[in-house]
């Protein structure tokens, strides 16, 4: 019977890193896109219009990936630890897409600027890198 509990306890302490590193990773390719419509925007080959649909494509990316993580049921303090890890990366993903549509919206040269909004993205990205990095260890 004890041996049941710790296989399912194990099995329960799995769902919670794939789910996160599933997480991650649609995050990271969402953070990905939205990095380069905005280069391809401040290089003139991208319409704002084309860049802000992508920019709240990817962001409701990275709400979708927030809601999935926030809804595991961690059973161990590990996994309560890679889940709290996961909602504050994913946090500094969407204050970055609020930073690149704040830059996007405000493209006559005013603040934040477009190379902050990419920024903001940039260490979005680096931030998720490491945290899948971590769960992809585990």
């Amino acid at each position: 019977m004890a041996l049941a509990g710790l296989v399912l306890l194990t099995a329960c302490s799995g769902g919670t890193s794939q789910s996160v590193s599933t997480a991650v990773k649609d995050s990271s390719s969402a953070v990905a896109t939205a990095r380069i419509a905005l280069r391809q925007d401040m290089d003139g080959k991208l319409t704002r219009a084309a860049t802000s649909t992508t920019l709240d494509d990817e962001l409701k990316e990275i709400q979708t990936s927030r809601s999935t993580v926030l809804k595991l049921s961690p059973a161990t303090p590990e996994d309560r630890d890679t889940q709290k890890q996961a909602l504050d990366v994913l946090d500094q993903c969407a204050a970055g897409f609020a930073t690149a549509r704040a830059a996007l919206a405000a493209s006559d040269g005013g603040t934040p600027s477009l190379p902050d909004g990419d920024k903001a993205l940039a260490g979005a990205q680096d931030a998720l890198k490491q945290l899948e990095d971590k769960v992809g260890s585990k």
